[in-house]
């Protein structure tokens, strides 16, 4: 009687797979109790309907079933199903990456299959109740002991997959599937009042995982070392219940544990395994096999389905009416009694032998319900609910070996080629934790963590033994990336709340609680929380979905508003933290990371998803304001945290670089054959290196969810409300904390020494945002399409000489590739100058220079007509700061470069007789400009671009002690006492330059302490929003190579046509203050009554306060100003995109351009405060005009250019005495002599590869730099001869006397000029009233007498005109005068001998 129940239960099973069996014989084997069936054949067409993925079954062969049945102990011995010898073959489906046709054919076969099952009786639990001889209760719960008891034994399973030349095959030696009790072991159970839970133990052994590459003909030639070998592993399941009748389980947990799992990969065999990792990221997005939209809607249908009506669950029917079937009906009609569109998720489920039991929770089959239209107000039925699943895995310690293969053949010519291969690189995993938390589509949550990673280097690379065993080397130099503490130290945290934890309320009888909440959990599983726990990776990613009837996601273009449906709600948060970690980039890590890039682009595979164009609906129907307000009030968004926590970064210098063999293949060239010799590895001890330690950074980034519907509906409406706009973007938060850099060193013990830190912390924050779906927005012209903004409220670089030489060796020894791989050549000297040695004196301190940027705040932004950018930076500081040489002597402090500054009274030496206040902390910045250019686009009547600029004044200190930092070199000796005598002399001389040096300490600077940077107000003058801001920086597109010297005409004309583009619609405002320079025969201190950086007031108080000043020249810049016609001042920080007054519309309305300089001078200041002026302030009005004209015979579009200058400068004065002269021969010497030795020394280096033109003479007149700026090529840019202009004797009329006469303006002459050849065509002239030069010296013949040569030329004018033809120049000197005059102690300048008179001419008769 039995037989008839449990007999067609495992017959539906047996059938369904396998084919050609007969029924009767099946029927009478499991009757006897022993069934083994051999060689049989799988029925293909089924499991790939089951799958539902794209692959396709080649073959699946079971070599033998035995099926064990105690028929006389049911009720305490499983059933034993065991399969011997399994093998099934897949590939990927042909055309699976089009999947038009295949996915078309599976949705009507599909829907024709639903359409069979809607009518499917509940055939098993019909004919039971039918028996009158046994009860139903009874049948029912046996057959639900039956079920969860049977055991499923599964020996020597194989796997293969392949595609192209891959083969991948999965052997697994045993597995088993049984029940157990509450301590996990092995047991008869039943689900029982009150725990109502059954437990189940899956155990696989020793499964291996080859990775193999075929030829052509199917066969594998070389077999590689296995990915996995032999590794065993075992899986808890965990079903708890409601009550004894639940059909589903209300919770289901299902965990796998691994001791140790040990991967290994082979050159070979990267390019394939990243492949299949392709393959399940196109599976996992559905690029390769997705279902269509007639898929789609079968399927969105059917997901209760696939919890009321899974495999084995056709126990009862819960209809009115019954059927009699028999058991060969059962049996005949067991092959379909599968709904095929519930897919790959319903045959996971099936695998569940808890989902078999004896009730079901509804009165109504769940296809009836979708038959008439609705759920059944019947108090009886309802909808099954969701039950909570719960996925882990485990790992105590996993690795990742990646192996480098070489071919080997024996001695005989017969013998086969065989493949040895060599450790190269291991990556090492402890603690690894994979959770996942769901509870059907409100609530899903994944957790991945790490305690501890490592990587760490093997054997030896590209012929260079490194690490070999006979190096002797220690497992720390191995390792160079950790991440985490150790498992010992940490314990067996990620473990915690699993099934294989002791502690676990599953396994202490207590039912676990979930949870199941948005807010919830974010509150308890916070980023410090995971990191307790794992310590090195944490990643949470939480996906819910609020007010949910309907499956599917948000629908924003739906029109049809009749039918209200709830509002849907999702959220999506990935949170991801890595703790400290440390990464150590030597030769060694470097050249293995490097070779295995190169071993993974060594294929020719097709991607799996080409991307296609987005393709947008014209004609959609706009949105209601019901599904506008909708949208308003909440949009899904997915938003992704990444948190990293003290990283340490250290790049040392190359102990050996072999690296131009492995650029070459990614930059794509031709493999270069690697070093025919490689030198025997020595590591090089102390190890200078490069070290960059961050304390925090924080990255977010948002995106719309549903970005296509989103965009779509929102660019359609006439108006956008800020909160629909912000959501159509995609946003970058970047926020960078305690980021700092310097040199260390490892020592021989291995140890690295204290960080010298180069750049100090600092903080720095950046924000982007991009529109999504740009090509929706191209007619929306206000709309921002990027916008990108950067600040940095500090930055401070410092290194002394012997700092930033051993930086460029470091950076050397990786950029100049070294072919035979020898050691880099590294002076012990240079050493020990960087790392001092506690405790150790050194004679010659050495000067430090740093500097400083304050406040820099950049924007960027982008439309569809225009790009614009804006930005400031506050302050630019830099000194030189010495330290003391001996005990006692405080360090000294010389300011070199300071801005803003002061500087508009400093053009004359009375500003330091006058009280000078102290720089004002709300001092302009020092730089501001705001920058826009229209955007390329059909439309060419765009305004031109606008370019602001405002530059405030720098003080510049060019000290000697400059001069001292830029020529140390280290010393040649080769011993520390050797180095002390060689530097005897230079300390004496040093001693002696800086003995009238004083010092004073530098300003306290800002704190960039994370919480400060965060919390405290920063000045912000970029007109932006109230976000962490940035500017992106251009890449520039890689530099072409050079063509000869001999075509440097043809390259100085496409030169002009590109600065021509950028000016010819370019509107100007250009603003540059005075910069004053000041240069000191001696170090310049800073005295504490002075604020610090303020470079005017240190010379006011040296001036004043020094007995004996040093002489120092003092040459003021002039302040210059350059401004479009017709523009109207505007303030040089706009809001960006800004409007001008008088846009600029056509080429060439952009000039003239009216450029005025003023208050040049120079002067000097020597001993006694005494003020001697070279240059009395001076200025020069100059106007600049350039007309362009295309060339008609010129099919290139080239041009024509007339360029006009026209300068007024004002009276020149100079003066010069004897201590001036004897001042500027000093700085000239000095700066003389440094300029040779940085040559001698090869510091300063040819790095231009365009040969330099042949050497001469350098024109000083301006006729001859003029002229020499014309092109002699006379074949291009030619203009026509009706271009305007006059021929050769029209330029200027001939036999004038006056040659520049006023009726002729520069408008006038602009349109005139031009010429039949079309070369530029230039015209100068100069204007200068009067120069006037005064030479001061002493009498010799008369005692305290004083005598002064004048000068003066008065009416001066120049003109160059340069054509095609020819070229003109004219000069014009009014008067030439030379007077003498003679000064006693007492007396006035008077005459000397004959009047004074040396030398006079006129234009008149004198």
């Amino acid at each position: 009687m039995l037989e008839s129940y449990v007999t067609p239960l495992l017959m539906s099973y047996v059938n369904k797979y396998i084919k050609n069996l007969k029924p009767s014989d099946l029927q009478l084997s499991l009757w006897g109790g022993d069934v083994v069936l051999s060689k049989l054949d799988l029925k293909l067409d089924v499991l790939e309907q089951e799958l539902k993925l794209p692959f396709t079954f080649m073959s699946g062969h079971i070599h033998e079933l035995r099926i064990h049945v105690p028929w006389t102990k049911l009720g305490s011995e499983p059933v034993v199903i065991t399969i011997n010898t399994m093998e099934c073959i897949l590939k990927l489906r042909d055309g699976a990456q089009d999947d038009l046709d295949s996915g078309s054919s599976s949705t009507s076969r599909s829907v024709s299959d639903s359409s069979k099952s809607v009518a499917k009786p509940r055939r098993l639990q019909q004919t039971a109740s039918m028996d009158p001889d046994l009860p139903p209760g009874y049948v029912q719960s046996l057959i639900r002991r039956v079920v969860n008891n049977v055991n499923i034994v599964v020996n020597n399973l194989i796997l293969k997959y392949v595609e192209d030349d891959i083969v991948l095959s999965v052997n697994i030696t045993s597995a088993e599937c049984y029940t157990v009790d509450d301590v996990w072991e092995r047991a008869f159970m039943d689900i029982t009042a009150p725990e109502l839970v059954l437990r189940k133990v899956i155990n696989f052994a020793d499964c291996t995982v080859c990775l193999d590459k075929r030829n052509a003909s199917g066969k594998i030639e070389f077999y590689q070392d296995p990915l996995l070998y032999k590794c065993s592993f075992r899986t808890r399941l965990h079903f708890t219940y409601d009550n004894i009748n639940s059909k589903i389980p209300a919770v289901i947990k299902i965990q796998t544990m691994v001791e140790s799992l040990k991967l290994s990969i082979t050159d070979q065999q990267l390019p394939m395994f990243i492949r299949i990792l392709e393959l399940i990221i196109a599976l996992y997005y559905g690029e390769i096999g997705g279902r269509k939209e007639g898929e789609c809607e079968e399927g969105t249908g059917q997901i209760r389905e696939v919890e009321g009506s899974l495999p084995g669950m056709e126990v009862e029917n819960e209809g009115q009416g019954t059927s009699h079937y028999s058991s060969q009906d059962l049996y005949a009609l067991s092959g379909n009694s599968e709904d095929e569109d519930q897919g790959w998720v319903s045959w996971a489920w099936s695998f569940v032998p808890a989902l078999v039991d004896t009730e079901e929770e509804g009165d109504e089959d769940p296809y009836q319900q979708r038959e008439t239209g609705g759920i059944s107000n019947s108090p009886q039925q309802h909808i099954p609910k969701d039950p909570i699943v719960s996925i882990g895995f485990y790992c105590t310690k996993a690795s990742v070996t990646f192996k480098l293969t070489e071919t080997q053949s024996d001695s005989s010519y017969y013998s086969p080629q065989k493949v040895k291969s060599k450790d190269a690189l291991c990556l090492e995993q402890e603690g690894i934790t994979i959770e996942v938390l769901m509870m059907g589509e409100p609530f899903f949550d994944c957790q991945i963590g790490f305690v501890s990673c490592r990587a760490l280097c093997l054997k030896s690379i590209m012929g260079v033994q490194d690490f070999e065993d006979n190096m002797n080397r220690s497992q720390e130099d191995a390792v160079f990336f950790s991440c985490g503490e150790s498992l010992t130290c940490k314990g067996m945290t990620y473990l915690t709340n699993s099934l294989f934890d002791y502690r676990s309320p599953e396994n202490n009888g207590v039912r676990a609680e979930f949870i199941l909440d948005s807010a919830t959990h974010k509150e308890t599983y916070t980023e410090i929380v995971g990191m307790q726990r794992f310590g090195a990776f944490y990643m949470d990613y939480l996906y819910t979905m609020e007010n949910s009837i309907e499956k599917g996601s948000q629908d924003f273009t739906a029109a049809n508003s009749e039918d209200a449906v709830p509002v849907v709600r999702e959220t999506s948060i990935k949170r991801l933290v890595v703790g400290p970690l440390d990464v150590r980039l030597d030769s060694s890590p470097v050249h293995r990371i490097f070779k295995m890039i190169t071993c993974a682009m060594d294929h020719e595979y097709e991607p799996y998803c080409k991307p296609q164009p987005e393709i947008f609906e014209e004609n959609k129907v706009p949105a209601t304001p019901e599904e506008v307000s909708n949208l308003e009030e909440f949009i899904p968004t997915r938003l992704t945290c990444l948190t990293l926590h003290q990283i340490s970064v250290t790049v040392s210098m190359a102990e050996f670089n072999l690296l131009h063999t492995l650029m070459s293949v990614l930059m794509g060239y031709q493999n270069v054959p690697g070093p025919t010799t490689v030198p025997t590895f020595q590591p090089l001890r102390p190890l200078p290196c490069i070290q960059f330690q961050v304390e925090k950074v924080n990255v977010e980034h948002s995106v719309p969810m549903y970005a296509p519907e989103l965009v779509t509906t929102v660019s359609s409406l006439s108006q956008v409300s800020d909160n629909l706009l912000h959501h159509c973007y995609a946003h970058l938060y970047l926020k960078v904390f305690g980021f700092q850099g310097g040199l260390t060193c490892q020592d021989n013990t291995g140890r690295f020494l204290p960080l010298i830190p180069i750049i100090p912390s600092f903080s720095t924050a950046l924000y982007v945002k991009l529109i999504q779906m740009p090509a929706l927005w191209s007619k929306r012209c206000a709309i921002q399409t990027t916008e990108c903004i950067f600040e940095l409220p500090h930055f401070t670089i410092q290194a002394t000489r012997a700092q930033t030489l051993l930086i460029q060796e470091i950076c050397q020894s990786w950029t100049h590739s070294i072919f035979n791989g020898a050691q880099p050549a590294l002076s012990e000297n240079l050493l020990s100058e960087v790392y001092k040695a506690p405790g150790v004196k050194y004679s010659v301190p050495s000067p430090t220079i740093e500097g400083s940027v304050q406040n820099v705040e950049l924007k960027f932004c982008s439309r569809a007509t225009v790009k614009c950018a804006s930005g400031t930076v506050g302050a630019v500081k830099v000194c030189a700061r010495t330290p003391g040489s001996g005990e006692g002597t405080k360090e000294k402090l010389i300011p070199l470069i300071q801005g803003p500054s002061d500087t508009k009274e400093l053009h004359t030496s009375r500003w330091l007789n006058e009280i000078r206040k102290p720089e004002s902390l709300l001092a302009p910045d020092l730089l501001s400009f705001s920058v826009q250019v229209p955007q390329q686009g059909d439309d060419c009547r765009n305004s031109g671009a606008v370019l602001l600029v405002s530059v405030q004044g720098i003080a510049v200190n060019v000290d000697p002690i400059f001069c001292t930092w830029l020529l140390y070199q280290p010393y040649k000796g080769s011993n520390r006492q050797q180095q002390q005598n060689t530097g005897s002399a230079a300390l004496h001389r040093r001693r002696e330059d800086e003995a009238s040096v004083g010092s004073t300490p530098l300003a306290k600077q800002p704190s960039n302490q994370a919480s400060d940077y965060a919390s405290s107000p920063v000045k912000t003058k970029t007109a932006t929003e109230s976000r962490p801001l940035s500017i992106p920086v251009r890449v520039l597109p890689e530099s072409t190579a050079v063509e000869p010297w001999s075509s440097s005409e043809v390259q100085m004309k496409e030169m002009i046509a590109q600065v021509w583009d950028a000016v010819k619609r370019l509107t100007l405002q250009l603003e540059l203050q005075s910069c004053c320079m000041f240069l000191p025969t001696d170090s310049l201190p800073s005295p504490t009554t002075i604020i610090c950086g303020d470079i005017p007031g240190t010379i006011r108080s040296w001036y004043h306060n020094q007995a004996s000043m040093p002489g120092t020249l003092v040459v003021c810049l002039p302040q210059i100003s350059v401004m479009s016609t017709g523009h109207k001042y505007m303030e040089s920080l706009q809001e960006l995109p800004f409007v001008v007054s008088r846009p600029i519309l056509e080429e060439g309305d952009a000039f003239p351009w009216t450029i005025s300089l003023s208050q040049f001078s120079i002067y000097t200041l020597l001993g006694q405060q005494r003020s001697l002026s070279l240059l009395e302030p001076m200025g020069c009005t100059s106007t600049l005009a350039v007309t362009s004209q295309t060339l008609q015979s010129s099919s290139e579009g080239k041009h024509s250019f007339v360029v006009c200058l026209h300068v007024d400068l004002q009276s020149v004065q100079v003066k010069c005495s004897n201590p001036q002269v004897q001042l500027l021969y000093e700085l000239l010497l000095r700066w003389s002599s440094t300029w040779a030795r940085l040559q001698k020394h090869c510091i300063l280096r040819q790095t231009s590869s365009i040969p330099d033109p042949p050497t001469g003479p350098t024109p000083s007149s301006p006729v001859r730099s003029s002229t020499g700026t014309a092109l002699p090529d006379t074949s291009t840019c030619s203009p026509p001869a009706d271009f305007g202009s006059p021929t050769e004797g029209d330029s200027v009329p001939a036999g004038d006397d006056n040659p520049f006469p006023d009726t002729v303006t520069l408008e006038q002459k602009t349109s005139n000029i031009g010429g039949t050849s079309g070369k530029v065509s230039l015209w100068m002239q100069w204007m200068l009233p009067k120069v006037t030069v005064k030479l001061f010296a002493t009498d010799t013949t008369s005692k305290n007498t004083e005598i002064c040569v004048i000068s003066e030329l008065e009416d001066l004018s120049a003109s160059v005109d340069v054509q095609d033809v020819y070229t003109k120049i004219k000069c014009k000197v009014g008067s030439f005068n030379i007077d003498h005059y003679k000064c006693r102690p007492g007396q006035v300048w008077h005459s000397g001998s004959h009047e004074g008179l040396l030398l006079q001419g006129k234009e008149t008769a004198l």
